[in-house]
Order: C-alpha cells, then sequence, then structure tokens
C-alpha cells in the first residue's frame, strides 16, 4: 500500500497546489484597492477547484472500496507508522505547528485579540507536541493502545485550536462586507475542524473511516490553499504544520488499508435422494 499512499498523496498535494494558486491569484486581480471584491472569473475558479478536488478523493475512496478495500477500525492497525522515517516525519509534522505557536506569540502582543491568539498560540504548541506522541503510541508492540484516556485528550487539542479559530475569524470580520476576503479561511477552519475531529474517532473508538478519510483528504488540500491569505506568519506556519499532520494521517491511513477476505461458498445439499446418488 505504500505505492497507493503515495500517489493519492500527490494528487493531494497536487489539488493544494492549484488550489493557492488560484486563490494567490483571486486576491491579486479580484479585489481592487480599496480592498472591495470585484467581479472576476477567480471567483469561480476558487470554489470550483475545491469541487474538483473533492470529487475527485471521492473517486479513490470508491476505487477502494470497489477492490473491496477497508481501513481497520482499531486505533494501533489503522495507525501503524513503525520505522525511524516516520519517526522522523511525526516529530517534524508536530514541531512545525508548534514553531508556529511560539512564533504567533512573539508577534501578537499588540493585536486587539492578542488574548485569544495566545490561547491559539498554546492550543497550537500542545497540540504540535502531543502528534508525535499520539502516532507514536500506535506501534505498540502488543497492538493495543495504553494509555487511551490520554490519546482522547491529545486528539481533542487541534479541534480545539480550530475551533477557537473559527470563533476569531467570525470576531475580527464581524463587520466586513468583503465575503470573499474571508470565506476561504472560515472554510479552511470548519474543515480541518472536521478532519481532525473524524480524525479523532479512532481513540474514541467511534469512527467511519471512509468519511474520515475523505475530510483529511480535502483538509489538506483547504489547508495548503488558505496559506494564500494574509495573516501574521505564526499562523501561516500552524496552518501548515496542519496539512502535514493530516497529510500523515492521510498516508498511514492508506498504507493500513485491508483486502477483505472472500466469504466461503456454502455447500448446499441435493434436495432429494436421488441427487444424493449421483
Amino acid at each position: 500500500m505504500q505505492k497507493r499512499s503515495l500517489e493519492i498523496s500527490c494528487y493531494v498535494c497536487g489539488a493544494g497546489a492549484f488550489g493557492v494558486f488560484f486563490r494567490w491569484l483571486q486576491d491579486q486581480m479580484a479585489f481592487d484597492e480599496a480592498g472591495l471584491a470585484e467581479r472576476s472569473v477567480f471567483n469561480y475558479l476558487v470554489p470550483l477547484a475545491i469541487l474538483a478536488a473533492a470529487l475527485l478523493f471521492n473517486r479513490f475512496i470508491e476505487q477502494a472500496k470497489a477492490e473491496k478495500l477497508y481501513i481497520p477500525t482499531d486505533y494501533c492497525q489503522a495507525l501503524r507508522n513503525e520505522g525511524r522515517l516516520f519517526a522522523m516525519a511525526r516529530w517534524a509534522c508536530g514541531l512545525v505547528m508548534a514553531l508556529g505557536g511560539v512564533l504567533l506569540i512573539a508577534s501578537c502582543e499588540t493585536d486587539k485579540d492578542a488574548k485569544l491568539m495566545y490561547i491559539l498560540a498554546g492550543l497550537a504548541i500542545a497540540s504540535g507536541l502531543c502528534y508525535p506522541l499520539l502516532l507514536g503510541s500506535a506501534n505498540d508492540k502488543y497492538g493495543k493502545l495504553r494509555h487511551p484516556t490520554l490519546a482522547c485528550a491529545g486528539t481533542v487539542l487541534p479541534v480545539l485550536l480550530f475551533a477557537l479559530w473559527l470563533v476569531l475569524c467570525y470576531k475580527q470580520n464581524a463587520l466586513n462586507s468583503v465575503v470573499w476576503s474571508y470565506l476561504i479561511e472560515i472554510a479552511t477552519t470548519i474543515v480541518a475542524l472536521l478532519a481532525f475531529f473524524r480524525a479523532a474517532g479512532f481513540a474514541y473508538g467511534a469512527v467511519k473511516t471512509w468519511p474520515t478519510l475523505f475530510t483529511i483528504m480535502l483538509g489538506v488540500m483547504m489547508c495548503i490553499m488558505s496559506l494564500a491569505d494574509e495573516r501574521y506568519m505564526g499562523m501561516h506556519i500552524i496552518m501548515l504544520g496542519a496539512a502535514l499532520q493530516l497529510l500523515m494521517y492521510e498516508w498511514v491511513l492508506i498504507m493500513n488499508m485491508q483486502k477483505k477476505a472472500p466469504k466461503p461458498k456454502e455447500e448446499r445439499l441435493p434436495e432429494d435422494g436421488f441427487e444424493r446418488l449421483r
């Protein structure tokens, strides 16, 4: 499944690259000097890019279903990622988000919503440091999650992070009449929140595997697209860290897919004695 993970991850990152390009062009060409939205083809291309990515990701899932593949619902089976390369990758993903939190604390002290941003930064640091530990706990040699309560608490942190980000975005744009200036950020925080929420289902033992994989792939794409918007550098890095974390979730889930065993054929006895004699 490593080849499938690489292939689908490339498609997801490619969709994010197209998304961030279209969003950047929209920011450059669809707004006038006063910051007001103008009629532009990119006001249609941006949502079409998101829709096309969603249809593509759904096609990957339907193809996996047609091949009778499934994602295990058990935490350790679904998220097992053994080896030094995976250890380096999960620590890198976590530290990127934690670094974003540190940079946000250093740069937002003069902001009118500084208190909310400090909490946001703290959640980002905690989420970043917990992420490698959460994925590492799936590599237990006995195949059992040893500290489920801590795992549940750790998976909730990024959900709280993006829930607060959503509140902050609404608060900052409460009087902003230019919807396109903040619409993508709101959509991204909602999708990322749902992606981490569904990923937390593995720790809570209440997971819907295919919707989880779809939301995670769409979350990666949206987080990359949102990097085109203007915000604090720390928030950019937090968003990048979220994209990397969701991308690793997606890679690991696809890598750990299994194929359903064929059902044994039932042998039917002949209906009468003459059939038995034959």
